[in-house]
Parts: C-alpha cells; structure tokens; sequence
C-alpha cells in the first residue's frame, strides 16, 4: 500500500463524529465518488457488491474476490472481506448489520436498487439517506483536495493555452474540443472533467452545446467550457474568445457578464450566501437590461464530482463555508446570436472568494 492515506482516515473520523450527533449506527458506502473520499481508491464495482462499511468501532470492505488484491494495494483498509460467488453478498451484509444490532443505518444515495432491495427485504432496521453527511464533509476541502484542484485547474489552463494556435476560421468546434483532450494528456491530466463545451457563433447561445461539425468563423463569440482530472480532483473553467474581434453588440454583453463575475467574486464574504452570490451577478446583468439572457444558476461546487454542494442558486442560504470551493460562472445568451460565458473556479478562505484560475478575462482575440 501506497502512501499515509492520513486525510483519508481523518474523513472516516469525522463522519464517525456525525454518525454518534445523529444516532446512526452504520454507513453504507457503494463505489463511487464517496468511495474514493474515503478510501483514495477510485473502482467500478459493476453488478457485484463492493461496500465500504463504518460503524461507530470498525470499518472494512465488503468486496468480490477478484477485487480484494487491488483494495489491499490502493487502499488504506485493511480489512478487506471477499466474497466468492458461490456465497450470497447482499446475506453477508445483512448478517454483519444484525450482528451490531444496527437499528439506523445510513445509505449512499448512489448505491443501485438492485442491491438496496435485497440488502433490506424485511429489514428491522431504518435506512436513511445518508447522503446530506458526506456533503457536509465535502463541502469543507482540505489540504490536499485544494492542492489536487488548483493542479487541475492550472495544468487545464494550460491545455487550453496550447490549444489557442489551433483556433482559427475554418476549424470545427468538435475539432477544437479533441486537440484539447490531446492536450489534457500531453499536460499530465489524468481524463477530462467532462465532455469540453464548443460553441460558435449561434451554437453559443446554448449553455451545454455538444461541439458539432460547425465551422468557427471570424467575428463570433467562441465559448469553450473545460476541465481536467488530477488526482481524482476536477476543474471547470469557460472562456469567451473571438478570431481578430467581436461584433458590437458581443463586445456590449461580454463586459456586462465580466463585470458580473468579477463584482461577484470581489463582493464575497463571511456574510454573504450562495444566494447572494447569485442574486449580486443577476442584479447586475439586470440593470444593464439582460436578467431575461441569464437562463441558469450562477455556478456549482466542485472537487470529486464536477457538480457537487454547494450550488450558487436563489435558495441556498447558507453563509460561505471556509474552504469550500465552487464556479462563478455567469452567462448571457441571445438566441439565434451568440452568447457568453465566464467562468472561474474559486474557494472561499480566510473571509475571501478567490479564484484559482489565472486566465485573462480581459476580451480575448485571437
């Protein structure tokens, strides 16, 4: 086995500190992102049980066979228990929560029915959602989670920089978005984040285009929205770029969406919520006449998961949580047009928002 793993044990510590608040006897962890939380091991279990269990004593993984050597080499548990197919899984667990006379036991959400119905046919116990604890811990980064994202963010930036002499009238938008995957990988990258976002002229007034066989042309608002993988850790970033420059009215809402987006991240603090975050940005874009352009939320946290709490929506109204990251990432959208986007991945630390990114939001011509 690789590594301390000591950020990993202290998470399954602080769940265990929520487990005792709450009355929680056990918690069931599938493969998955909360997997990889706890375990630094990032698998596909498929069809075969794979659970990580934590009581309020002992943890271990409920596994196949054929997985128990991996678990064992990238992994900090230790006890890893296999199963082989000719015992029953699903009899297994069940048999462990009776033995600990589990009365509450809380469940990952991503866990499949297929195996939470034969787990708890008949069951004494109480299963409950178990997903709003291992949220509250996600939300608060530590140490290496923002060392991972902060790498992900630069290394993607500077994909992108390595991508921009590619550009050019004539290109396609899909072409763009493979020579930036190449470039993820040349980067150290591990995979990206998610399918990139390429979108010319009109194609950019929608918010999640998939990149087509368009062709980009001079003049128009180009939106490229990317993020790679490091570590297990994603990024998310969107750019607006233009081939020589832009039409007037582009220009015109560009800066309306980056003064959006910079007042926003200037304006954070320890008082302020993910709602006010949203509401700064929409009553900005309001006043200069485009609140009807502005078609989604402000932005959504980040870290294992792409989208993850906290999301920058109307009605979250917690205060900002102390190293908990997210995107600031605005939007104005006229149909059949064009649009823009600005995006930055920030956290908020020590009473600040502050991004990670360092790409200029300065218009970009190119």
């Amino acid at each position: 086995m690789a590594g301390t793993f000591s950020y990993q044990k202290e998470r399954v510590e602080k769940l265990r500190e929520l487990m005792a608040e709450n009355k929680i006897d056990a918690f069931l962890v599938p493969t998955g992102p909360n997997f990889f939380y706890f375990t630094g091991f990032e698998t596909e279990s498929h069809e075969r049980l794979t659970l990580m269990f934590i009581s309020r004593d002992e943890h271990f993984i409920l596994a196949p066979k054929l997985m128990e050597e991996q678990l064992h080499l990238h992994t900090w548990i230790d006890d890893v228990r296999p199963w082989t197919d000719e015992q029953n899984p699903h009899r297994i667990a069940r048999d462990y929560l009776e033995k600990i006379n589990a009365s509450t036991v809380a469940i990952d959400g991503l866990l499949p029915y297929f195996h939470y119905a034969p787990l708890f046919h008949n069951s004494n116990s109480k299963e409950i959602l178990g997903d709003s604890y291992t949220s509250a811990l996600r939300m608060v980064k530590d140490r290496e989670e923002m060392e991972n994202i902060s790498t992900a963010v630069r290394k993607s930036e500077e994909s992108l920089k390595d991508t921009l002499d590619f550009v050019s009238e004539g290109v396609t938008e899909k072409s763009v978005a493979v020579k930036l995957a190449e470039n993820f990988e040349k980067r150290g990258l591990d995979v990206p984040a998610f399918e990139s976002i390429v979108a010319a002229g009109e194609n950019s007034s929608v918010p999640h285009h998939t990149p087509s066989e368009r062709k980009i042309a001079r003049y128009e608002p180009i939106i490229i929205d990317f993020g790679g993988r490091y570590r297990g850790y994603a990024s998310d970033t969107t750019r607006t770029l233009y081939i020589d420059r832009a039409a007037p009215e582009m220009e015109e809402i560009y800066e309306v969406n980056r003064e959006a987006q910079e007042t926003t991240i200037e304006s954070l603090n320890p008082e302020t919520t993910y709602a006010d975050a949203d509401r700064i940005a929409r009553e900005i874009i309001s006043r200069k006449g485009y609140g009807n352009n502005f078609i989604h939320r402000l932005g959504h946290g980040l870290g294992i998961s792409v989208h993850e709490d906290p999301y920058l929506v109307p009605d979250n109204k917690k205060p900002m949580i102390e190293n908990s990251v997210f995107t600031i990432e605005p939007g104005i959208y006229l149909p059949g047009k064009g649009g823009v986007r600005i995006e930055d991945t920030v956290y908020f630390q020590n009473g600040k928002c502050k991004p990670f990114n360092t790409f200029p939001k300065s218009i970009t011509y190119i």
